[in-house]
């Protein structure tokens, strides 16, 4: 059995848990026949959940700033869990409900330009170390030099105040049916000012995962208007690039965050992972920021994690 197959079987299980629960799992289902809170679903069926008719992986998240993180091992390694990986990523990103609420920081000017900067940098070559096997072939990741293939405005689907999870993986989802899908994609939902997913700024600043569309693993980002949150995820961090402002120095410390994760790491703890320490952006987040050059352009970045080196690096 491939990977795909194999994870399309774990969230068919999932799907079946929000109604009765998986016959493989029967035993953690409530015995008073009561539905299964999310939590249970996770925990039910390695970490899928079923929520408003959407199904997606338990959500792995990007501390704030100001977040408590683990000591570094010196020793530490990214693990590979047998799943996939993205091998020839590219970026797909949504601008929900930019029109009514206003872009008072230009976020999507410079993400969409932070995007198109990406690809070919020795930033992004960091992720040609690691790999996916499939039956038996190993396939490295790859470090093209177009990695951002579209962008979208919805216009058309009001953003909720607190949009939930399921919210956002429904908006990755319409992103996909308008742009097409992509098994190397990474869908970016971009959500507007003033509204974010709760825990936003104060917990996080932001987060990825996977859900299911048309029957296929689908990676996507959940990306607040980072200026939002201040300090707590990036605002000023330091001494901006001419490329961005200090206010809005937390979207590209934060997206590259992100990327880097849902291309190595797409269904997360499936891809490469340390269960000490998490993804490859975990374990250097908020740590060494400097302004890095892509293309001809220049953003603020954080390092991420090379098993080459067992250290944290800006390029590879």
């Amino acid at each position: 059995m491939d990977k795909l197959s194999r994870l399309v079987g774990i969230v068919a299980c999932a799907s079946a848990l929000a109604a009765a629960g998986c016959a493989s799992n029967s035993g953690v289902t409530p015995g008073n026949s009561a539905p299964m809170t999310l939590q249970q679903q996770a925990q039910a069926s390695g970490g899928w959940i079923h929520d408003g008719g959407v199904t997606y992986s338990v959500p792995h998240y990007m501390g704030t700033r100001y977040s408590t993180r683990p000591a570094v091992n010196p020793n530490i390694q990214l693990v590979y869990g047998n799943g996939a990986v993205l091998t020839v990523p590219t970026t797909y990103v949504v601008f929900w409900g930019f029109k009514a609420a206003g872009d008072p920081q230009k976020v999507k000017p410079l993400m969409k330009a932070y995007l198109t900067a990406l690809g070919g940098s020795g930033h992004n070559n960091i992720y040609t170390q690691y790999y996916d096997i499939v039956g038996g072939v190993k396939t490295f990741i790859t470090n093209p030099s177009a990695q951002f293939t579209k962008a979208i405005s919805d216009n058309i689907h009001p953003v909720p105040t607190h949009p939930t999870d399921s919210q956002v993986a429904a908006e990755a989802q319409y992103l996909a049916s308008k742009v097409g899908y992509n098994a190397n994609g990474s869908y970016i939902v971009q959500t507007p000012h003033g509204k974010s997913s709760s825990g936003f700024g104060t917990q996080w600043c932001a987060y990825h995962g996977s859900t299911v569309y048309n029957g296929q693993a689908l990676s996507y980002t959940n990306a607040p208007y980072m200026p939002d949150a201040g300090s707590s995820c990036g605002a000023n961090f330091t001494s901006p690039p001419s490329d961005e402002s200090g206010a809005d120095e937390g979207v590209t410390i934060v997206e590259g965050h992100e990327y880097g994760e849902s291309v190595t790491d797409p269904a997360p703890t499936s891809g490469w992972y340390n269960f000490q320490q998490g993804e490859i952006g975990d374990i250097c987040a908020w740590q060494n920021i400097l302004n890095d050059p892509f293309k001809t352009k220049s953003y603020t970045s954080q390092p991420m994690f090379s098993n080459a080196t067992s250290s944290c690096v800006h390029t590879f």
